[in-house]
């Protein structure tokens, strides 16, 4: 296995065993596997996986190009900044800082 294809293997199956997203809809943002998985991928995941558990965001208004492409502003302001009083650890859990888990 080459390494382009374990980081598409790893980033699917982190998307679609962790966050659950469906593969059909993984493979229609292709662009997505550019991004680190480590750097980028996870982190702005976990963010999203924190407010929809804590149920301030919906599932359905969510789309996998707004949570991983848009620039770090974007991301930043609309998932964090925005949610920080109702989840004050949310930028801990953002800088990998805090387990999910633990919030």
């Amino acid at each position: 296995m080459t390494k382009s294809e374990k980081k598409i293997m790893e980033t699917m199956d982190f998307l679609v065993n962790k966050m659950g997203w469906e593969s059909g809809k993984i493979v229609k943002v292709p662009y997505v596997f550019k991004y680190s998985l480590e750097k980028r991928i996870i982190p702005r995941c976990s963010v999203v996986r924190v407010l929809l558990s804590k149920g301030l965001i919906e599932e359905g208004k969510l789309s996998l190009a707004t949570v991983i492409t848009n620039p770090e502003e974007y991301f930043s302001s609309k998932f964090v900044t925005r949610y920080v009083n109702q989840v004050p650890q949310l930028s801990n859990v953002y800088q990998g800082k805090m387990d999910v888990q633990d919030v």
